[in-house]
């Protein structure tokens, strides 16, 4: 896992006082922030198998490195149904329980397998209770946001300054 630091950069004290980051580091730190933040965003794919058997792990992860996630998982059985799915969870910061929610849930034919998520010994688990008997391939794809990723995002201004939200343009942030 990489741990992600975000590079702040040092605009001095006052307008062109001298004592901020010349104009190369700057655009650096700036390059360097964009390349951090699209590798946070790709998914991870893998291909799982499963036998008809209730409560089949899909997707195991360490819940001591796990934050929050983003599943899209699409399940096939061999007779052409077809069940896809969006699963957001976080889990709680003691570590013992998960929250998911599931939704856009997209079937082709029948339903085929429901999905349910928990820790077991000491591992954030992904599992697949099927409907029908006989053989389901799941593909998962994933993002994981680790515990120690560090992703914090904040406004920063300077101390005489007052952050609010419009209350013309809701959701706009003025800073004045």
């Amino acid at each position: 896992m990489t741990t992600v630091n975000y590079e702040i950069i040092n605009v001095g004290a006052a307008p062109n006082d001298g004592q901020g980051d010349p104009l190369r580091t700057a655009f650096e730190k700036i390059n360097n922030n964009f390349a951090i933040t699209f590798n946070t965003g790709i998914f991870n794919t893998t291909t799982v198998s499963t036998f008809g058997n209730t409560s089949q792990n899909i997707f195991s992860w360490p819940a001591n490195n796990f934050t929050q996630a983003t599943f899209q998982i699409n399940s096939t059985d061999t007779t052409a149904n077809t069940q896809s799915v969006t699963i957001n969870a976080t889990i709680n910061p003691d570590l013992s329980t998960i929250r998911f929610t599931a939704q856009n849930t997209l079937f082709v034919g029948n339903a085929i397998t429901q999905y349910d998520m928990s820790i077991v010994a000491g591992n954030v688990r992904l599992n697949v209770d099927p409907f029908v008997t006989g053989q389901l391939n799941h593909i998962v794809q994933y993002q994981v946001i680790p515990a120690n990723a560090n992703i914090a995002l904040s406004l920063v201004t300077d101390q005489n300054s007052n952050a609010y939200l419009s209350t013309n343009n809701p959701g706009q942030l003025i800073v004045t």
